[in-house]
């Protein structure tokens, strides 16, 4: 009886382990430029100004340009950004790749 929880214990622990390390590969969608601005212009512009030049509707609401320009913004910083409740900001819920296709899109409005 006790070989039998050992095995079974040893069998949790591998596919833990193994689901902890597929994990990453799952949660980093990589995001679509296009779909991205297509999404951006239907859910976003709402509030934020998402196409360089445009002014927010919202003045709480950076424009894209302005996020994007932000120091040290990253996918990462992007992705916790979409995910974390603001005040200001509805509660738009966004699939991972829609916030993927997002990301990428305000990505590409950094300064070079």
């Amino acid at each position: 009886m006790a070989m039998i929880s050992v095995w079974r214990t040893g069998v949790a622990i591998v596919a833990g382990v193994a689901a902890l390390l597929g994990a990453p590969a799952r949660a980093q969608e990589h995001g679509d430029v296009d779909r991205g601005a297509t999404l951006a212009v239907r859910v976003c512009i709402a509030c934020h100004g998402v196409r360089p030049g445009e002014v927010s509707v919202n003045p709480l609401a950076p424009p894209f340009v302005a996020i994007a320009e932000v120091r040290g913004m990253s996918a990462m910083a992007l992705n916790v950004a979409l995910l974390s409740s603001h005040r200001a900001m509805p509660n738009i819920v966004l699939d991972p790749q829609e916030r993927a296709d997002i990301v990428a899109y305000i990505l590409t409005l950094k300064p070079n």
